[in-house]
């Protein structure tokens, strides 16, 4: 993922997805590294809202 998102930059308008699925991604790794098992019901919900998140605060760097 990191060595895409570059090259997402040209090939699409929504970059921002592939930054935030980037960062975010240690939300995964970090809860079932703690938790010793990925639960869905958490996870999903978690790194869903962390790539909002990134969408929201890239896209408003952007048009600064």
């Amino acid at each position: 993922l990191v060595i895409i998102y570059p090259l997402m930059k040209r090939v699409t308008y929504w970059p921002q997805m592939v930054l935030g699925m980037t960062f975010n991604w240690g939300a995964l790794l970090g809860y079932s590294a703690v938790q010793g098992a990925c639960d869905w019901s958490i996870c999903l919900p978690l790194y869903t809202a962390g790539i909002c998140w990134t969408i929201l605060y890239d896209t408003i760097y952007a048009h600064q």
